[in-house]
């Protein structure tokens, strides 16, 4: 399968740990995680400024954790879908990665339930499936 983590997923599990991190690391090591530079860079922009990261460490660990990862390119296609321009970007994220599921801790994703063929759920959610 084809996941692509939304950045509140990933700077929970890498911030927090608990059902964030065990979903980040079951992507890693049983799916095919999906990530685009936009991805990467908001996960760098809030845990480098908001949590004070250093960015040198921060940017290791995600070459670490990305090193299988399939990277997409997002050029903006995607618009209007949902009121924060941010979250249409992690929408074509998944859509040009033709993701399986979008693992997404952010409500107004969530609402949404599919976009695309990329089905749409919870961090607990994508660690029920089989």
């Amino acid at each position: 399968m084809i996941v692509v983590l939304d950045t509140s997923v990933w700077i929970s599990a890498l911030e927090f740990g608990g059902i964030p991190d065990l979903a980040l690391v079951r992507a890693l090591t049983e799916d095919q995680v999906a990530i685009s530079d936009f991805i990467r860079t908001e996960i760098m922009r809030v845990l480098t400024g908001k949590f004070a990261r250093d960015p040198a460490e921060l940017e290791g660990q995600l070459d670490e954790l990305l090193v299988q990862a399939l990277f997409v390119e997002v050029t903006g296609e995607i618009t209007g879908v949902c009121r924060d321009p941010n979250d249409n970007a992690i929408l074509e994220t998944a859509w040009k990665a033709q993701a399986d599921y979008l693992v997404a801790g952010d409500k107004d994703l969530l609402s949404l339930g599919t976009f695309g063929g990329t089905v749409i759920i919870s961090p607990a959610a994508y660690l029920e499936l089989q």
